[in-house]
């Protein structure tokens, strides 16, 4: 990932018409707000000024470090304050503020000269070096502080791009691990459902063979169906009937799966084969002598979609460890839904494991939006 470079403020300004119109208007607002100051601090004068001309004197500053604030950004830019070797760029700084102060006090004195001619009066200039001196106090203050406020907004826009790359990185390495552990879960099934084919050929052939088309069409439906993360509701349930008839045909007549949906949940999304693993686990922990039951039931409650997946088997022995099935599912969830899910296993009381599930429920619309 490559670095972008800093753009100064007017870079950024100018690209936005409107943020320039407010950064000129900013700059004018100030300037009537010293004239007002102006009028106010001579009221109580012999001789005051008139009005316009403490508008004049104040405005006319604020227009010309309008411009050189533009200036000094993008010169500040080249030249940084900060950063390794900040000492050496220290008298180019003490130069360019010399440089500063004459521009803006030749500037200044130009636009009153140009405004006093127009209201018909004359603007008079005092003695030239007390005034660039007097103008220098100022402008030194002002150019020190554009100094650090360009330094400022460059840190912030630094340590925003700084966070962004972070939340890049870890949504990369996220999706990378979501599709290693989503890959992991596939083979898992496969060699699985091949042992238990192969060791079924040896009871029942016809058996076997239904499996093997069982199997197939599994193969077939995850070939043909949506890709990613996450899939509609309807097309996981379809796999896992197909899934739990495959893992039924192993002992005919002594295993029963129930597996109930609501079907108004059909464009609901949830992990691709997220119940697949913990309805393996009943088969081959719980249900393992070859009968009982098994029970899938999905519901939406509360804004919540609620999954639970419960066998009358042996239940869960007290010094049992998560496998690969339920740790997949762990991380899965703990990736999708950081702090926002819920994984539970618990004996039943008649007997058998009961896994549950709470996590947000999402439709198809507000995964399109990104929303998640």
């Amino acid at each position: 990932m490559t670095q972008s470079r800093f753009r100064s403020p007017d870079a950024l300004l100018l690209e936005r018409p409107v943020r320039f119109l407010l950064y000129v208007l900013g700059w004018v607002l100030l300037g009537l707000w010293q004239g007002s100051e102006g009028v106010i601090s001579h009221r109580g004068d012999m001789h005051p000024p008139a009005h316009w001309e403490n508008y004049v004197w104040e405005l006319s500053s604020t227009v010309v470090l309008s411009v050189l604030s533009l200036a000094v950004a993008r010169f500040e830019n080249r030249f940084r304050i900060t950063g390794p070797g900040w000492p050496r760029r220290l008298p180019i700084h003490v130069v360019a503020c010399l440089v500063f102060s004459v521009v803006h006090i030749a500037s200044m004195e130009w636009l009153r000269q140009l405004a006093y001619a127009a209201m018909g009066s004359t603007y008079r200039v005092g003695n030239a070096v007390e005034v660039f001196f007097f103008e220098f106090q100022r402008d030194l203050s002002t150019y020190l502080l554009l100094l650090l406020a360009c330094a400022l907004v460059r840190s912030i826009l630094q340590r925003r791009r700084q966070q962004l790359r972070e939340l890049e990185l870890r949504q990369a390495v996220s999706e990378a691990r979501l599709a290693h552990l989503t890959a992991q879960i596939e083979p898992h099934f496969i060699f699985n459902t091949l042992n238990a084919i192969s060791n079924r050929m040896y009871e029942d052939v016809a058996a076997a063979d239904r499996m093997v088309v069982a199997l197939a069409d599994l193969l077939r439906s995850a070939m043909n169906g949506e890709g990613g993360e996450r899939i509609r509701l309807g097309e996981e349930a379809k796999w896992l009937r197909a899934y739990a008839h495959l893992m039924a045909e192993r002992q005919p007549g002594l295993l029963h799966v129930a597996i109930r949906i609501d079907p108004a949940l059909g464009d609901a999304r949830i992990p691709r084969l997220l119940l697949q693993p913990l309805v393996e686990n009943a088969f081959r922990h719980g249900l393992r002598s070859g009968r009982g039951r098994l029970e899938v039931d999905v519901w939406a409650e509360d804004g919540r979609l609620r999954c639970r997946v419960a066998d009358d088997g042996v239940g869960l022995a007290a010094d049992a460890e998560p496998g690969l099935g339920l740790g997949n599912v762990r991380e899965r969830l703990a990736l999708l839904y950081p702090d926002d899910h819920a994984l539970r296993i618990a004996r039943r009381a008649e007997g058998g494991t009961e896994v549950t599930l709470d996590m947000p429920l999402e439709r198809d619309d507000a995964v399109a939006s990104g929303h998640r």
